[in-house]
């Protein structure tokens, strides 16, 4: 749903989907296209989740993965979304409670300039040493606002 007068934006996007298969075992980052922003420059100036990671097959509910939101999917063998940081500059890293449905919540006030040339999608992203046996279709759920400005 989008909010805002034309210049000023709000963003609210309900998230309810299954991130790709987790292999067990593993250092995995992975993501899920949640948003496109619009074409042209742009000032993110706030970003909120609470979001919720909900194991599948019963394997990962006490992982803590790392979670954040960013402009470029998490992919590779990674247990943080700090490099590069495009996999988490909109809400960097925060530790999910758990993969049982708890939600993890935050809001983050910044100023974040994307230019013209530069992505302008948003992937919520995890990232994890991940137990054993993994997941098949992890779910994710919940809600993520971006306020936003155009600049031009």
């Amino acid at each position: 749903v989008e909010y805002g007068d034309g210049t000023h934006h709000q963003s609210v996007i309900t998230v309810d989907t299954a991130l790709g298969d987790i292999v067990g075992s593993t250092n995995l980052g992975l993501g899920k296209l949640v948003y496109t922003f619009p074409a042209g420059a742009l000032d993110v100036k706030a970003t909120y989740m609470s979001m919720a990671l909900q194991q599948t097959d019963g394997y990962i509910t006490d992982d803590k993965p790392e979670v954040g939101i960013g402009t470029v999917v998490a992919s590779g063998s990674i247990t943080d979304l700090s490099t590069p940081a495009t996999f988490d500059l909109l809400l960097e890293n925060q530790t999910a409670t758990d993969c049982d449905g708890t939600a993890t919540v935050k809001h983050l006030a910044t100023s974040l300039l994307i230019a013209t040339d530069d992505a302008h999608t948003v992937y919520f992203n995890v990232a994890d040493g991940w137990a054993a046996n993994g997941d098949d279709a992890c779910g994710i759920a919940g809600t993520i606002i971006l306020e936003w400005t155009f600049v031009v």
